[in-house]
């Protein structure tokens, strides 16, 4: 979602980039239009589209609440199907939003338009492809698979990071049983029984074996 070329972090829309209708075409279809505000503000939203005698969005603008979201329907009136076969990716939708302005909070959406800055109105763009329901479903399929790949790899990188930490808390406990190791040597040694005592005794058995046998002769 731009505005010229700055990316927002304003509004999530679902879908993305492409607008699907699901046919038979000779009645009426019906899609939708996810719009979540991502931001703590309440936002300002309105959907246009370049053709409007062929489609109809309920509701076509609104005020969607801090983390909130809104769901628009739009409508495909019903046509011929090989009108539609020249127009796949032809026919826009444009999603204009901007951050509500708080000093008119008494004004109703269509006021607060007539008073938002151009400037930080922001646009993001949807275009419309028409598919059989057998297309439907097999695009359906493809986007499960995709989603399960990419939960896939979601998974892989997650092993890998505990695997690398698993190594590191690995090297940390290794270190940490030599410095243990070496922590209880050197306590051994300080505990060890000294040889001093031993010596000290031989000397005062030798001094008075000395003394006994001087008083003694």
């Amino acid at each position: 979602m731009t505005k010229g070329s700055e990316v927002t972090n304003i509004l999530e829309l679902t879908p993305v980039d492409r607008l699907f209708f699901t046919g038979p075409f000779t009645e009426i279809s019906k899609t939708h239009i996810t719009l979540k505000n991502a931001t703590f503000k309440s936002i300002i939203f309105k959907i246009k589209t370049t053709e409007p005698k062929k489609y109809c969005v309920r509701p076509n603008q609104g005020i969607i609440h801090p983390q909130d979201s809104a769901i628009a329907t739009v409508i495909l009136q019903p046509i011929e199907e090989d009108a539609l076969s020249t127009c796949q990716g032809q026919h826009k939708f444009q999603i204009l939003y901007t951050i509500r302005d708080n000093d008119h909070p008494s004004k109703s959406v269509e006021e607060l338009w007539l008073v938002a800055n151009p400037a930080l109105v922001f646009h993001h763009k949807l275009r419309c492809y028409f598919e059989s329901p057998n297309e439907a479903e097999q695009r359906k399929k493809l986007e499960e698979l995709e989603i399960d790949v990419s939960n896939h790899k979601d998974a892989l990188k997650l092993i890998s990071e505990l695997r690398s930490k698993i190594d590191e808390l690995k090297k940390e406990n290794s270190k940490l049983n030599i410095s243990v190791n070496e922590t209880q040597k050197r306590l051994n040694l300080a505990l060890k029984p000294s040889q001093f005592p031993d010596l000290l005794t031989y000397i005062v058995i030798g001094l008075l074996g000395w003394l006994f046998a001087k008083f003694v002769i």
